[in-house]
């Protein structure tokens, strides 16, 4: 009953968002200041580095910034309301409680129910308060409420902290991704992952998904320096630690994702070692235990339930909050009904196919009846031809063979594919599917990026 909790506390609470204009003309005065001081810690962070280089992350930074600003303005303008501005509005409210009394800060620790009743008994409007108690949600506000001491407590300049926070992981990631790949194609590497268009555009804003995508670049950069690079810091470690719990915290599906395809990783390494077919089964059995229990452990089908019915109540509003320039229809769903749905394991196995090809390329550009999903439409078919290419040039088998010998790109397929069949799976519509799966973008741009570059490096034995 999430959804509809979610759907009746966020109907009432636009009502008002309608009525004021969250971003207002201090916001457009303390823009450039903000941009202009992230870009000096940016400048001083790639003074080290070649020129090439600080080149791809100085255009990956204002693209992030871009994105975060256009985020605001087709909030505030065009869509006229959304979960970012809830997330203001209660970090808003955390904020001024904490500077009428300080002791307050307790409030930062407790459970979301605690926090629910504090809103109700001093501001006696329930709009919204149903988003306290949800703890992803106000892990959001938290976060917002903590930046509003840095920003003049301005939504578009919280916006920015988001963005940039988001980018410094795309970074760390990128920087990973550089190194695997021997720094070669880098130009189409940066392209890939630092420019992709839904990447900087949906990873910017007030949202989840930014600090989702920031705090995953940031674990992979730091588990890559201790177990590939092997230098270990206790700093990284507690850091490490903060980030698997916020993550966990907001989406904890993307945790469990990230150990299992951990465990396939380490799983292929060793069985690749092992020359007995007895010790390869007890491997492949250890697996699949190891896989219960992290799925058990992280309650994963409680995560697919609560992904169903966030993106039930993102449609639901949708319908009912702007039919004339949203409406529903066939073409604007993303094929699969939330009646049809069932959240065991073993259906969500059965469809994977069709989930994961929905996922990762679809809408197509017939689909597109909106001028914000024809530009995703358009990604999705040059993902889908990249895609294509590389099958045909290095031939299934062959594809699969590099796939299953390089720990890297099993990896990043592992991840990639799981990812897509979690969120095709829990997904009802185009426009909240794209926003979700920006999580697995830059792991299957970077899959296909090396594949091309060992195509191109060689070439004479791919054809024999």
């Amino acid at each position: 009953m999430l959804h509809l909790h979610r759907q009746a506390s966020f109907g009432a609470a636009k009502s008002l968002l309608f009525l004021l204009m969250v971003i207002t003309i201090f916001d457009y005065l303390l823009l450039p200041v903000y941009i202009f001081l992230f870009y000096i810690i940016v400048k001083r962070k790639t003074l080290k580095y070649e020129a090439e280089l600080k080149k791809y992350i100085q255009a990956a930074f204002f693209l992030r910034m871009l994105g975060s600003v256009a985020y605001c303005l087709v909030l505030q303008y065009y869509y006229g309301f959304g979960d970012s501005f809830i997330y203001y509005s209660g970090g808003n409210f955390i904020s001024e409680q904490l500077g009428k009394d300080l002791s307050n800060i307790h409030y930062l620790f407790v459970s979301g129910k605690e926090v629910q009743d504090w809103y109700n008994s001093i501001v006696g409007d329930i709009n919204y308060s149903g988003y306290f108690e949800i703890p992803s949600a106000y892990m959001i506000m938290k976060i917002s409420a903590v930046l509003s001491f840095l920003s003049f407590n301005k939504f578009m300049i919280i916006s920015l902290f988001f963005g940039f926070f988001s980018f410094a992981g795309q970074w760390k990631l990128f920087m990973v991704f550089d190194k695997i790949n021997n720094h070669q194609r880098r130009k189409l590497l940066a392209y890939a992952v630092l420019y992709t268009p839904s990447i900087w555009f949906w990873g910017s804003g007030l949202m989840k998904d930014s600090v989702c995508l920031g705090a995953l670049g940031f674990i992979i950069s730091i588990l890559y320096t201790f177990f590939v690079k092997r230098k270990f810091s206790l700093l990284n470690l507690i850091f490490l630690g903060f980030l698997i719990y916020l993550v966990y915290t907001i989406k904890s599906y993307i945790i469990a994702i990230f150990f299992i395809s951990l465990g396939a990783l380490f799983f292929n390494y060793f069985i690749r070692a092992v020359k007995s077919i007895v010790f390869r089964i007890g491997l492949f059995i250890l697996l699949i235990l190891a896989s219960i229990v992290i799925v058990t452990g992280f309650n994963l089908s409680n995560q697919i339930n609560e992904l169903q019915e966030e993106s039930i109540a993102q449609r639901e509003s949708n319908r009912s909050s702007y039919q004339a320039s949203m409406e529903e229809s066939e073409t604007s769903q993303a094929g699969i009904e939330s009646s049809e749905l069932d959240p065991s394991i073993a259906n969500l196995l059965l469809n994977s196919p069709g989930i994961i090809f929905t996922c990762l390329f679809r809408p197509f550009i017939w689909e597109s009846r909106k001028i914000m999903i024809l530009f995703t439409s358009l990604e999705s078919m040059l993902l889908l031809f990249c895609t294509i290419y590389l099958l045909v040039k290095m031939k299934i088998i062959g594809l699969y063979r590099l796939i299953f010998h390089n720990h890297y790109l099993f990896f990043c397929f592992t991840i990639s594919m799981l990812f897509a069949m979690i969120i095709g799976f829990t997904t009802f519509n185009f426009g909240t599917m794209i926003r979700y799966k920006i999580i697995l973008l830059p792991f299957y741009y970077f899959m296909l990026v090396q594949i091309y570059n060992v195509y191109k490096n060689s070439k004479p034995a791919i054809a024999k």
